[in-house]
């Protein structure tokens, strides 16, 4: 996904409503990653996926543009 390309993140990634980048307040080196999707059984197709658990590359991208270590935990949120 581009920001520019103007497509919307199911049309890129199947199931996947939208995503969040959040920065801390107390930590400015540090940020999140949120995503929504359309249902379990999508997030769980995805999470099938081999290249899901490096986040298709990701990482690698992230830790170009980073001084320090990219860091991943996981959590999961059942309703908002």
């Amino acid at each position: 996904m581009l920001p520019s390309d103007g497509k919307k993140p199911r049309e890129v990634i199947e199931g996947l409503v939208g995503f969040g980048l959040m920065k801390s307040k107390k930590d400015p080196t540090m940020y999140g990653i949120a995503t929504v999707w359309e249902n379990e059984a999508a997030f769980d197709k995805m999470s099938l996926n081999p290249r899901a658990k490096d986040g298709g590359g990701l990482v690698q991208k992230l830790q170009k543009l980073c001084d320090g270590d990219v860091k991943g935990e996981g959590f999961y949120i059942e309703s908002l």
